[in-house]
């Protein structure tokens, strides 16, 4: 159920509760970005906080400094406080020391669960001229326009690749924008939104991902790129150099670092067996991650947070459900 928008979320939450869900339900699995829902403060089941990664240096970039100072308080202070003792899961290392950095890990509270990915039932022939990918939110952190400046350059030894972007966000008339300057309009298509079909034939297709990114807790598409054989190029950095192992599953360049990612794209084209190599080698590592292991190491903690509460009603139709 969605209701509220940017700020009325909050307040939308605590209504519905104890309005609606309040004696109907036995957990509260809670999704934190950043700042949280603080249901320790109005309901006493017991919880499960998610959290993909810490907003620290998103709140200080992205947001007016007000708010930032704001939101950065109520992270790494306010919250800490509040879910002292609450089970955290995360999908990452980096994310775990961080959270751990924060003070966010009293008594050894954070478990990990890595995402699963979903296997392609079809695999399509790689494009026969040199083809990247970009797959994910168009937000300003993403940094896709440092990969579109890092093309502009390889276009130009390589005049014959082409980079597509898909996904949506706040910055698409930007990057269209920016190709055009570039004079790439015929050799960067942006496409927005895309079926699941239509992103796992271009994920399939394409030579390399590339995922510029800031931060990340994780970084999904890393693995449904390596799960269509293709390897990715990512900035080194939290969340991403936890998903590509470097100059294995893919190539980590400097964050930001536009010269870097141009020599790391012009190397996949110039060297077939690099290509071919780290190719094999992300597929075999996205067979690693599956959904049914995430569940059920998911479920695992769900039991042992209700385990020898009353309110936890278990039986074989919330087991299959779950």
């Amino acid at each position: 159920m969605r209701r509220g928008g940017f700020y009325t979320v909050y307040p939308f939450v605590v209504l519905y509760y104890l309005l609606k869900f309040r004696k109907k339900y036995d957990i509260i699995v809670e999704s934190e970005n950043g700042v949280p829902f603080f249901t320790p403060l109005f309901s006493n089941l017991p919880k499960i906080l998610i959290v993909h990664h810490i907003h620290q240096e998103v709140f200080a970039e992205y947001l007016s400094k007000p708010l930032a100072k704001l939101a950065l308080f109520i992270e790494s202070q306010v919250t800490p406080n509040i879910y002292r003792n609450q089970k955290i899961i995360t999908v990452s290392e980096s994310t775990k020391s961080d959270l751990i950095n924060m003070g966010r890990d009293g008594k050894g509270n954070i478990e990990i669960v890595n995402p699963g990915v979903n296997i392609p039932k079809m695999r399509f022939n790689k494009t026969t001229n040199p083809s990247f990918i970009y797959m994910g939110r168009l937000k300003p952190y993403k940094n896709i326009d440092i990969a579109i400046s890092a093309f502009s350059e390889v276009s130009k030894k390589y005049p014959e690749a082409t980079l597509t972007i898909a996904g949506f966000g706040e910055i698409i008339n930007d990057l269209k924008s920016l190709v055009s300057k570039l004079g790439l309009a015929e050799k960067v298509k942006i496409l927005g939104s895309v079926t699941e079909e239509e992103k796992t034939k271009l994920l399939s297709e394409s030579w390399v991902a590339v995922q510029p990114s800031s931060f990340e807790g994780w970084g999904i598409t890393v693995l449904e790129a390596n799960a269509s054989g293709t390897p990715v190029i990512a900035s080194n950095v939290k969340g991403l150099r936890d998903s590509v192992i470097d100059q294995e599953t893919g190539i980590l360049f400097p964050e930001r670092d536009s010269a870097k990612l141009t020599q790391a794209m012009e190397s996949i084209i110039s060297d077939p067996n690099l290509r071919q190599r780290l190719s094999k080698n992300a597929y075999q590592w996205s067979q690693r991650f599956n959904w049914d292991d995430a569940a059920a190491k998911f479920e695992k903690v769900l039991e042992k947070e209700v385990a020898g509460r009353e309110i936890f009603r278990w039986d074989s139709e919330v087991s299959e459900a779950i």
